[in-house]
């Protein structure tokens, strides 16, 4: 599942998934959702942080929700975003009482977000609560005064480079460098976050574990700021989206 920026009639930008996923199937599972917990739309917010208002025209497809409102979404209701993003007519995700599971991630596929200092790919979306979450990483973030939030959450995360080379930083450890080939094992409740220290790009895999995962939704191991990828940010390689998250950041 990928995610997309498309252009509606009029000029106004709408987010959807790839396969499909369009506003009003993301409204219809929301609202489903909410009505089968019996939640009014106030009690929704509350859970949330989102307004009334906002889920109201999320639920009508009146406005595209952005992968922050979807991720505070999916949190306060306690729901995978594999299940929110899901497409209609899919099977619903399997869970971990299944046993026997498998999917595979090809070359092109995976959902993508980004948060301006990196660009995510998560692989395996298909497995909802999953005991793993693997997400590919392109590091684009060159200073750590690019970030207003550093990453932590429960369990431990892997991390490999791919290409290129990162610098970690963390809450307890002075920061060292990975170089392509080299990986790094840590408390991912500690504060962190990687740099890149080439001259291209660093690209990574993240495999974070947490014990009580399973109740999590895989937008709890991205950074705070992290948002759909636009088809266009896509297509130019993402160049330009560090500039705009720094300023939207420090408006």
């Amino acid at each position: 599942m990928c995610v997309s920026t498309a252009e509606r009639e009029g000029g106004t930008r709408v987010t959807e998934a790839i396969p499909p996923v369009g506003d009003r199937q993301i409204g219809k599972r929301l609202k489903h959702v909410r009505k089968s917990r019996r939640l009014t739309l106030s009690q929704a917010s509350d859970l949330t942080g989102v307004s009334v208002s906002a889920l109201s025209k999320i639920e009508n497809a009146l406005v595209s929700p952005s992968f922050d409102i979807i991720k505070r979404i999916c949190d306060g209701l306690d729901l995978a975003i594999e299940d929110l993003m899901a497409v209609e007519g899919s099977p619903p995700a399997m869970g971990p009482q299944v046993l026997g599971r498998k999917t595979t991630t090809l070359r092109g596929e995976g959902a993508r977000f980004t948060s301006g200092q990196y660009d995510y790919t998560a692989h395996s979306t298909e497995l909802s609560r999953k005991g793993m979450v693997p997400l590919e990483l392109q590091v684009r973030a060159r200073s750590v005064d690019e970030f207003d939030h550093w990453s932590e959450h429960n369990g431990e995360e892997f991390v490999y480079v791919l290409s290129g080379a990162i610098e970690i930083h963390s809450e307890f450890y002075a920061p060292f460098r990975l170089e392509q080939g080299e990986s790094a094992y840590f408390d991912s409740s500690m504060k962190h976050l990687y740099i890149s220290v080439s001259d291209d790009d660093a690209r990574v895999l993240s495999v974070s574990h947490d014990p009580d995962q399973g109740r999590k939704p895989v937008s709890a191991f991205m950074n705070a700021g992290a948002k759909p990828l636009s088809v266009s940010e896509r297509a130019g390689g993402g160049r330009g989206i560090r500039d705009r998250f720094r300023a939207s950041n420090h408006e």
